[in-house]
């Protein structure tokens, strides 16, 4: 063989070895309950959001948040175990540990 072709029958080899990995579309949500209940309920929903899941749309886990915050932004570290949430007339950042749930780590 020559050189050009054992490089392609290598790529080759090491390609159909390969499997595609997906990745999972996941979203953070702010939530909290209309004025008129009678228990105040606000938190961070865990959404999975790629269309092609079979759990497109669900909500994966619930993070629930103190009910005196009215969080406003909320944003997250590179591996999901951490959120950062502001809140609509307070100066403090709120760091929030998040546990993973096993349905958002495995692969689908």
């Amino acid at each position: 063989m020559k050189p050009g072709q054992v490089l392609a029958w290598t790529l080759g080899v090491l390609l159909t070895g390969t499997t595609l990995a997906s990745a999972e579309i996941l979203a953070l949500v702010n939530y909290e309950s209309k004025p008129d209940q009678p228990v105040r309920r606000e938190g961070i929903a865990i959404m999975d959001i790629d269309p092609e899941s079979s759990d497109f749309g669900n909500i994966l886990m619930e993070i629930p948040l103190p009910s005196d915050l009215v969080a406003h932004h909320i944003f997250f570290n590179r591996d999901r175990t951490k959120a950062y949430v502001t809140a609509l007339g307070k100066s403090v950042l709120h760091v929030v540990d998040m546990p993973i749930p096993p349905s958002c780590t495995s692969p689908k």
